[in-house]
């Protein structure tokens, strides 16, 4: 029967799999979209309409997947302190919650507003693109939590 910790790693070794798998799909997919449409606007004289869109779309999923495994920015010289060290990055996971939650909850709201409008060359909804930040923001939530429980001041698993 494997142990708490062997549960807790292949968890975190199946989560920052999947996670690296997403995001280097979007990039791939952003960089493949690019070229296409350079090489087709330049070198055959024809645009494809929808590529700005798509990648415009993939771009902010991109961004808001990409910081959930991203190690933050701190100042050592405070946050490094022997005595101020815990309660700083409590502080500080905690204020970051809670503007991932204003965040997520801003979108959710847009989304609801913008449901019905759609973009121009995709004709897809541009929920997608509000639910890009409900979605990545659960995600970064969850993975900030998930740091300063099992790695308290560690950052991000490699």
């Amino acid at each position: 029967m494997p142990s708490k910790s062997d549960v807790i790693q292949r968890i975190e070794t199946a989560a920052t799999w999947i996670w690296r798998v997403a995001v280097a799909g979007l990039l791939l997919s952003i960089t493949a979209i690019t070229i296409a449409q350079v090489v087709a606007r330049y070198g055959l004289n024809n645009s494809i309409v929808w590529a700005e869109e798509l990648n415009r779309l993939l771009f902010i999923w991109l961004i808001v997947l990409g910081a959930a495994g991203a190690d933050h920015m701190r100042i050592g010289l405070i946050a490094d302190l022997p005595g101020l060290s815990r309660p700083l990055r409590v502080v500080a996971a905690l204020g970051a919650l809670g503007a991932i939650t204003l965040l997520a909850w801003g979108a959710w709201k847009l989304s609801a507003m913008f449901s019905f409008d759609r973009y121009v060359t995709l004709d897809l909804s541009k929920w997608w693109y509000f639910a890009a930040l409900t979605v990545g923001g659960a995600v970064w939530a969850v993975a900030g939590v998930w740091r300063e429980v099992f790695h308290p001041g560690g950052g991000a698993p490699q």
